[in-house]
């Protein structure tokens, strides 16, 4: 005990001198989050001058929103007419069709995919989650990322990759890969047109 009591100025000295030789880092009390709460304010007091300086326009009009309510309005058609055209990775057509009404998502549905449920908990009370809905065909799970829609000749078709559609025909510069008319009774495809420049001509009955 004497030994450890006659260390004790010396290490008292000691702990003072590594303090002072690392600028008191750690010795002094500082507050965390400090710094970010400063940039904070200074990043808040930046914009404020600009906003000030630059104020942003008074628009009297919406270019983006006349867009949205065309686009709206054009793709809202039960007798709409449009053309898809099934696009393979490397950019080269798969098939086109001619659409009646519009394309629509695979993720799209009529009712809410979930159902907010109460849960009892311990101690009394509730708790509400999110649990999955049911399809209205009983079952439950995802549909697959894709488009589906209606040919002019009635039939159903879906696609999970990438694809064009207009409201006008396109010009092809190569020919589909697939050409398969849709009619009853026919297994047999008919050979691929040549490539053509001219917009292709839609399937009729």
């Amino acid at each position: 005990m004497n030994v450890l009591k006659g260390l004790w100025p010396s290490l008292l000295v000691f702990a003072v001198a590594g303090c002072d030789a690392m600028g008191c880092s750690g010795c002094d009390e500082v507050k965390t989050g400090d710094t970010a709460k400063l940039e904070m304010e200074q990043t808040e007091a930046n914009q404020q001058r600009l906003v000030k300086a630059v104020p942003p326009p008074v628009l009297t009009d919406s270019l983006e929103r006349h867009n949205l309510r065309n686009r709206l309005e054009r793709l809202n058609k039960a007798d709409a007419i449009g053309y898809v055209y099934l696009l393979s990775q490397d950019g080269k057509i798969i098939a086109y069709y001619t659409v009646r009404g519009k394309v629509s998502s695979l993720d799209s549905y009529l009712t809410t995919p979930t159902q907010v449920v109460k849960i009892p908990v311990s101690g009394g009370g509730y708790q509400l989650h999110d649990l999955p809905s049911p399809d209205f065909d009983g079952s439950y799970g995802k549909n697959p990322e894709g488009i589906f829609f209606f040919t002019t000749e009635g039939a159903y078709v879906e696609w999970t990759g990438h694809y064009l559609y207009s409201d006008q025909p396109l010009k092809l510069t190569q020919a589909p890969v697939l050409v398969m008319p849709v009619k009853d009774g026919t297994d047999t495809p008919p050979p691929a047109p040549a490539a053509s420049t001219e917009p292709p001509t839609p399937h009729r009955k």
